[in-house]
């Protein structure tokens, strides 16, 4: 047989195997495709790795009898459209139908139903309200608010220079803080290091993750207390979506450490470094969704948003004697001393009053 009548034969009998082939697995369908195979790795099928899909009931609960108190929420959002149309509580999920930007509603309504008020800080109608003017001193839109406040909770890190200064002098005057981070606030530079100065802190670089024990997802880390305090009482173990290593300069400070298989993004080994510390009157924890309604049922996150409210409200902190220092007005100069008189006593009104 000659060399093209031996190929020509190969050819046909690779093609009959090929057509038979697809012959018998497209008949089996209607449109001739072959079913999909049967999983049979065993990492899918491995109960261990199913995560536990009830929610179960969030409860939010205080035990603190504390008087009313103050809590300024600074959502690290911005009101729509630059302006003050939907209300600033509508910012923390208060009033509105769909989800909120920043939904902390198991909080806020804990402090509210307990007989606090709950204020919420949008920069935006604060400049509106105490416009700044060029060359003032003294405290800022926020400083304004932290003024009248007890305790401060932010999930922002990118304040000025003169926020900063203020936030520094309401904890001094013995103010609560919770600062709610998250992994990529690291992009907000140089922001997260001027706060975390501020508040001797320290923030690492990376998520969280554990592929070997989570809920629902590999980034939804479970954390156990490092101890009892306030903070653990009645939580054998938190949940955190999105979690960051956090910590502060002082010792023995750490309240919350992830569970055993954690690792951390950006290094790929094991980390057990800290997620939630506390250094006095300052909570940072390195997520801020674990306060959300849906992550307030997992775990027993609501035990801990109740532990966080009580601590945002057992203070020693009088507003009414202890509110932030204004700031000295600078050297004295030609033009120094004509200022601060003058400047109170000649309100808008006054101007309008005259010309009419």
């Amino acid at each position: 047989m000659s060399r093209l009548a031996t190929l020509a034969v190969a050819f046909l009998v690779t093609f009959a195997t090929i057509a038979g082939g697809s012959a018998l697995a497209g008949y089996v369908t209607a449109d001739g495709a072959a079913p999909a195979p049967e999983i049979e790795n065993d990492h899918y099928q491995s109960t261990d790795l199913i995560a536990d899909d009830d929610p179960g009931e969030a409860n939010v609960t205080m035990d603190s009898d504390a008087e009313s108190q103050t809590i300024v929420i600074d959502p690290g959002v911005r009101a729509a459209g630059g302006g003050m149309a939907i209300s600033p509580l509508s910012l923390i999920g208060f009033g509105t139908g769909g989800v909120a930007d920043r939904d902390i509603r198991p909080l806020a309504n804990a402090l509210i139903e307990n007989g606090h008020e709950v204020r919420v800080y949008t920069p935006e109608a604060n400049q509106r309200q105490f416009p700044s003017q060029p060359g003032a001193s003294g405290p800022t839109p926020l400083g304004e608010d932290l003024a009248e406040a007890d305790a401060f909770v932010t999930f922002r890190t990118d304040y000025e220079e003169d926020e900063l200064a203020d936030i520094e002098t309401f904890l001094e005057a013995d103010g609560r803080m919770v600062l709610a981070t998250e992994p990529d606030a690291a992009f907000d530079q140089p922001g997260p290091a001027s706060l975390d100065a501020t508040l001797n802190t320290t923030t690492e670089p990376g998520y969280v993750y554990n592929m070997v024990e989570n809920d629902l997802n590999y980034q939804r880390v479970y954390a156990t207390p490092t101890g009892d305090s306030d903070l653990t009482e009645g939580v054998d173990r938190a949940m955190f979506p999105t979690v960051t290593p956090v910590g502060t300069a002082a010792e023995g400070t750490d309240e919350f450490r992830p569970i055993d298989g954690s690792e951390l993004s950006t290094t790929r080994a094991a980390t057990d470094a800290p997620v939630l510390v506390r250094d006095g009157g300052v909570v940072m924890v390195g997520d801020a969704g674990f306060l959300s309604p849906e992550n307030a049922q997992r775990a027993d996150n609501d035990v801990l948003i109740g532990n966080l409210a009580e601590f945002l409200v057992e203070n020693d902190r009088d507003p009414e004697t202890q509110p932030p220092q204004t700031e000295p007005e600078g050297p004295t100069g030609p033009t120094q001393p004509t200022q601060p008189p003058t400047q109170p006593e000649q309100p808008p009104t006054n101007a309008t009053n005259t010309t009419a």
